[in-house]
């Protein structure tokens, strides 16, 4: 028994060693093909796409510097304004509104002011001077004939 399988295994190993040597020739054959065959490297192809990529980035970095220039213009034509300097820039105004809204009521009620002065100082005159005809009887006599002349005289016009 030991045989059979002997000569089982070699049958396979010499059907295997066929398969290798046609495999061996097939590839020598395409090996004569290869050398004879003669490739030459042309890269014209590649070069044109590299030089069409790096004028399309130089073309980008064109654009960039562009930004890059107009912003850091604006930037330092930019002002920045402290929000403590804002904030007592607005409470300037709004305290100044305030100043003018009261001083144009104020001014508003003048005339009703200088009615009520009017008033208060013809009372006080009048008192005072009640107060003197009351000291000097005949000083009051003399003003009341004046007021008589005064009224019976027509005016002129």
């Amino acid at each position: 028994m030991g045989y059979k399988k002997l000569d089982e295994v070699m049958e396979l190993l010499t059907d295997e060693l066929d398969g290798f040597n046609k495999s061996l020739v097939r590839l020598e054959r395409l090996t004569q093909n290869t050398d004879n065959l003669k490739i030459k490297p042309d890269t014209t192809e590649i070069e044109r796409l590299l030089r069409e990529h790096l004028n399309s980035e130089k073309a980008n970095n064109s654009r960039l510097d562009e930004s890059v220039r107009g912003i850091t213009e604006k930037i330092s034509k930019a002002i920045l304004v402290p929000k403590v300097q804002v904030w007592l820039h607005y409470s300037i105004w709004i305290t100044s509104l305030i100043i003018i809204g009261y001083l144009a009521f104020k001014v508003s009620r003048i005339d009703d002011l200088k009615e009520k002065a009017f008033a208060e100082g013809e009372q006080e005159v009048i008192s005072n001077l009640k107060g003197y005809f009351d000291q000097n009887p005949e000083h009051y006599e003399s003003y009341r004939k004046w007021i008589k002349e005064k009224d019976s005289v027509p005016k002129k016009q």
